[in-house]
């Protein structure tokens, strides 16, 4: 499948992106892509923080579109549209892998190369997810859309953050074994 040929698939569509995302509206790639995603009945999640999510909110608030939910993890910080909220984690790494694995499809915003959304895009890309990327760098206004490139690498350290967190996983597993 080319790039062009590309689209969104299944029932459960995630917007995710940047807080260091500051322009006034969302980038026409992306809004067209949601409204495709509304005409598809899709469920949409997205987050409540500051940046692309409050855009991705106020947008599908302005459509009037009902099948929203907000995910968050410690507590709501902005949901526009008084939509069912879910929480998906305890902190924003838990947050973030949670709603990667309950999406279908995913529409992101990455500004300047984040390193949260870098992760976030090796996550996606190795679930085969269908990912549509928006690219913005905020110094010089350089911005490009395209489907998530299976063969780039998004996240240098990816590999060696995922040994770490499972490491610190059976640690956890193993001293909560002993208490018992």
């Amino acid at each position: 499948m080319t790039s062009e040929e590309k689209t969104l698939a299944g029932r459960i569509l995630l917007l995710m992106g940047s807080k260091t995302f500051k322009e006034k509206e969302l980038p026409q790639e992306i809004s067209e892509k949601i409204d495709e995603a509304i005409a598809l009945d899709m469920t949409i999640i997205v987050g409540e923080a500051a940046g692309a999510c409050r855009l991705y909110q106020d947008y599908l608030e302005l459509k009037h579109y009902p099948d929203v939910v907000v995910g968050h993890a410690r507590s709501m910080r902005y949901n526009a549209g008084s939509w069912r909220t879910v929480k998906y984690g305890d902190d924003l790494k838990e947050r973030e892998r949670a709603m990667i694995e309950a999406a279908d499809s995913a529409l992101v915003i990455w500004a300047d190369r984040s390193g949260v959304i870098a992760e976030n895009l090796e996550l996606l890309k190795r679930r085969s997810i269908p990912t549509f990327l928006y690219e913005y760098e905020t110094k010089t206004g350089k911005a490009a859309g395209s489907w998530l490139d299976p063969d780039r690498i998004y996240d240098t350290y990816y590999d060696m953050k995922e040994y770490w967190r499972s490491q610190k996983e059976q640690k956890c597993q193993k001293g909560r074994a002993e208490e018992t």
